[in-house]
């Protein structure tokens, strides 16, 4: 468990986020819903991408996604969930979420995956932006953790992307791997988000 320093912990306000969907240029961002399984099990059905995931089984079924949707109903006061679809066509390409377990992490985080037929066009990249964004607009919070696998350079560019800077290292035992992976933990901070929010780079 990653316990934030001292001044990080002064009472905050409930975290409880509605899910609008949200628009970026090139992506539509909404809740995802049971017509989204067979997209989603198209996707995540992919060791490269499970194997980057702590919590993805590998194999992926139609059922892992019905139970993706189930826990997301279930849990809809502990932050929110997004299908990451185009806007030009509503393809789906990935899920990102916003999220609060303090039995896992003492801070709300950040959580996205794309495709593997998406990679390299930039958005996970566009839509973690539009969920930091939401999430320092509609929270009192001051801070937001994002993490990544020690060997993903590609999520570690979206973080920085966001503004993310490097806080310290961790693990989490990877269900795809049945092992235990290496993780960097970053930080997002509120005033670093505001100084950064305009910038596309």
């Amino acid at each position: 468990m990653i316990l934030a320093p001292a001044e990080r912990q002064a009472a905050p306000r409930p975290f409880a986020l509605h899910c609008p969907v949200i628009e970026t240029p090139r992506l539509l961002l909404r809740p995802p819903h049971a017509t989204d399984i067979d997209d989603i099990v198209a996707l995540a059905n992919n060791y490269k991408v499970a194997s980057m995931l702590a919590s993805m089984p590998h194999p992926y079924f139609a059922a892992d996604a019905r139970e993706f949707l189930e826990r997301r109903r279930a849990e809809a006061d502990k932050g929110c969930v997004h299908a990451i679809t185009l806007k030009e066509n509503g393809e789906f390409v990935g899920i990102c979420g916003l999220h609060e377990e303090p039995a896992r992490y003492s801070l709300p985080f950040l959580g996205y995956w794309i495709g593997e037929p998406h990679w390299g066009c930039g958005y996970a990249s566009e839509a973690a932006r539009a969920l930091v964004d939401l999430y320092f607009k509609a929270t009192d919070r001051a801070e937001l953790l994002v993490s990544c696998r020690r060997d993903n350079p590609a999520s570690r560019r979206v973080i920085e992307k966001c503004g993310g800077r490097f806080w310290k290292t961790g693990q989490s035992f990877n269900r795809a791997l049945g092992q235990i992976h290496q993780l960097e933990h970053w930080l997002v901070d509120r005033e670093r988000w505001i100084a950064r929010a305009g910038k596309r780079d």
